[in-house]
């Protein structure tokens, strides 16, 4: 009878010590949070990884007037990228595997292949073919939690910075930069972002960029197209 006793109260005991480590691993995940290393630990894993696949949106505001810039839908792996969509209204498709590259002409639908030539070396269609790069920002900026949000039935968190960017060449043409970022909860896996910014020509000209990211580190099989 008293071994009995002992048991049930090893048992109660184990059963306790359960509930208090669930209970602290469920407000590790859904309550606590740093914003800080929570952001980099995340985008040093999206920059990472070896493949993934996304959708771009960036929108022009001009003085109140709602302009589309960019909208494609795009896949990178090792030594290949792919992207196809439209910018600034014109339908543009764009395969890089290795050193070949493969361009449709809007017009004819017909397929230009150039040996050599790497187009990501280039800033044409930077933002297009590695929308990474766009959220790339110099040491320094402190992020803030702007709140939690779902993506695609995900819950997140939602991040949000104001940097000095690293890229030249948005740097050039805007200023005023604010990023945000939505972070999966559970594994921390970066499934949306955004930027905004001002135009240093125009303070009526403002740029809002949307990402949202999928498939990191899968399998991407790429095929020529001709």
């Amino acid at each position: 009878m008293v071994k009995g006793k002992v048991w049930r109260w090893a048992g109660l005991a184990a059963g306790l010590l359960f509930l208090i480590g669930g209970f602290i691993w469920f407000y590790q995940v859904c309550f606590k949070v740093e914003p800080g290393p929570l952001l980099e630990e995340t985008l040093q894993r999206a920059q990472q990884a070896e493949s993934y696949r996304y959708r771009l949106v960036a929108e022009l505001d001009l003085g109140g007037k709602k302009r589309n810039w960019v909208r494609v839908d795009g896949e990178r792996a090792p030594g290949c990228y792919h992207f196809r969509g439209e910018t600034l209204g014109t339908p543009v498709e764009i395969y890089q595997i290795g050193k070949r590259s493969y361009t449709r002409d809007p017009v004819t639908g017909k397929w230009t292949v150039i040996d050599g030539i790497d187009l990501s070396q280039q800033q044409l269609y930077m933002a297009e073919i590695d929308p990474l790069s766009s959220f790339q920002f110099k040491s320094g900026a402190v992020p803030t939690l702007a709140g939690k949000d779902k993506v695609r039935g995900r819950k997140c968190w939602v991040l949000e910075v104001k940097p000095e960017v690293e890229s030249k060449y948005l740097e050039l043409w805007w200023e005023d930069f604010t990023y945000r970022f939505w972070i999966d909860r559970r594994s921390h896996v970066l499934l949306k972002a955004e930027a905004k910014a001002c135009s240093k020509n125009s303070r009526d000209t403002k740029l809002t960029m949307v990402v949202e990211f999928r498939d990191f580190n899968e399998k991407i099989k790429f095929e020529p197209p001709v």
